[in-house]
C-alpha cells in the first residue's frame, strides 16, 4: 500500500468523523435558542482560539509522535459534542463549546495538511484530485448519516460514532512516521507574493458561505437536517464527478476568474430559490464550481516545494483563522442578517477570482 493511499484511506475515515456532525454546529445551536448573532460570536471564537490551536499542535509534532496528537485532538473532538449535547443554552456554555471545538479540530487539520504535503508526489494535480475525492466521499457519507442519527437516535450516538472513527483513522498512518520531520520553526525565509496573499485572505468568504449554508437552508429552505443531508450529498456526486472527469482535462487556472462568476452567480440564484426540489439541482451545479474553486485553492495551499513545512502551514493557518475571526467579529457587532451575509461572501469569492494567479508563493 503506497503511502499516498494510506494517507487517502485516513482522510476518508477522519472527515467522516470529522463532519457527520460538525457541520450542522451552526444549526444545533440555533435549535437550543441561540441567535444569527451569537452564532457569529461562536465562530469568531472559535477561529480565534483556533489560530493558537494550529500553532501548537504544529509545534508537537515538531517534539513528540503526530499520532498521540491525534489521539488527544479526537478525546477533545469527540467531547466537544458531548459538551453540546448537554449544554444549557448560554453565553458560558457557547464560548466552552468553541473552545473545545477549536482545539478538538484544528489541532487535526493542522496535521492533516501537514501530511498531504509531505504525500503529494510529482503528479501534483493526480494526487491533489485523489485527496479531494476521497474528501467528496467522506463528506456525503458523512453529512446525511449525522443528520439521520441525531433525528431518530439522539447526538450521543453521534458523539460515541466519531470517537471511533477518529481513532480508526490513525491505524493506516502507523507505518507513516517517517513523514514528518522535526523541524526547527523559522520565518525568515518564506515570503508571500501579494496575489497569493490576497487571495488566501479572499478565499475565507467560500469558508463562511459553505459553513453558514447548513444554517440558511434550514432557515429558508428545509426544516430538516436530513434534507440539508441530501443537499450535500447531491454536491459530493457533482463534486466526484468534476474532479475525476474534468480536472484532468480542463486549464482549472487558465479559466478560473471566468469559471469563478459562473459560480457567483450559481451562489446568487440559490439565495433566491425557497422550492426544495429546485434547490437540489443547484446543489448539483454548486458541488461542481464550488469544488473547480477547491481544486485551485487547494493547489495553492499544497504549492511550498522546497522549505520549511511547519512555518509555512503556521503563516498559512493564521492568515485563516484570524481572517475568519475578524469577518464573523464585523457580522456579530453589526448584527448582520445571514441573508446579507451570504451575499458579502459572494463579493469576497468574486473578487478572489481576480486577485489569483499561478505559481504567487515561494520560498527562497
Amino acid at each position: 500500500m503506497t503511502k499516498t493511499l494510506k494517507y487517502n484511506i485516513f482522510i476518508l475515515i477522519s472527515t467522516i468523523a470529522r463532519n457527520i456532525i460538525e457541520v450542522f454546529s451552526s444549526v444545533f445551536l440555533y435549535k437550543l435558542g441561540y441567535s444569527i448573532k451569537d452564532i457569529m460570536l461562536f465562530y469568531f471564537l472559535l477561529y480565534f482560539i483556533s489560530a493558537f490551536t494550529n500553532v501548537i499542535s504544529i509545534y508537537l509534532i515538531n517534539k513528540i509522535n503526530y499520532k498521540y496528537v491525534l489521539v488527544i485532538s479526537s478525546l477533545i473532538y469527540s467531547y466537544a459534542f458531548y459538551f453540546l449535547n448537554n449544554m444549557t443554552p448560554n453565553l458560558f456554555s457557547l464560548i466552552i463549546f468553541s473552545i473545545l471545538l477549536g482545539l478538538g479540530s484544528y489541532s487535526y487539520h493542522s496535521i492533516r495538511h501537514y501530511m498531504a504535503i509531505k504525500v503529494i508526489d510529482k503528479n501534483k494535480r493526480i494526487d491533489i484530485g485523489n485527496i479531494l475525492i476521497f474528501t467528496y466521499i467522506a463528506y456525503m457519507i458523512s453529512s446525511y448519516i449525522g443528520a439521520f442519527i441525531s433525528n431518530r437516535f439522539g447526538l450521543i450516538y453521534v458523539v460515541i460514532i466519531i470517537f471511533i472513527l477518529s481513532i480508526l483513522g490513525i491505524i493506516p498512518l502507523i507505518t507513516l512516521d517517517n513523514l514528518i520531520n522535526r523541524e526547527k520553526i523559522k520565518f525568515n525565509n518564506i515570503t508571500f507574493n501579494k496575489h497569493k496573499l490576497l487571495f488566501f485572505i479572499f478565499e475565507q468568504f467560500k469558508v463562511i458561505f459553505l459553513i453558514l449554508q447548513p444554517l440558511y437552508l434550514y432557515l429558508y429552505v428545509e426544516k430538516n437536517m436530513e434534507y440539508i443531508g441530501l443537499f450535500n450529498i447531491i454536491m459530493g456526486l457533482s463534486s466526484i464527478i468534476f474532479v475525476y472527469f474534468f480536472v484532468r482535462k480542463i486549464k482549472v487556472n487558465k479559466y478560473f476568474w471566468l469559471l469563478n462568476i459562473v459560480f457567483c452567480i450559481i451562489l446568487i440564484l440559490k439565495l433566491n430559490i425557497s422550492n426544495n426540489f429546485i434547490m437540489l439541482m443547484i446543489a448539483f451545479l454548486e458541488g461542481l464550481f464550488s469544488r473547480m474553486y477547491e481544486v485551485v485553492s487547494t493547489e495553492n495551499l499544497y504549492d511550498i516545494k522546497n522549505g520549511n513545512v511547519s512555518s509555512y502551514l503556521i503563516i498559512v493557518e493564521l492568515i485563516f483563522c484570524f481572517t475568519n475571526s475578524i469577518l464573523y467579529l464585523i457580522f456579530y457587532i453589526f448584527n448582520i442578517n445571514i441573508n446579507i451575509i451570504m451575499y458579502i461572501c459572494i463579493g469576497g469569492i468574486l473578487i478572489s477570482g481576480f486577485v489569483r494567479y499561478k505559481n504567487a508563493f515561494k520560498i527562497n
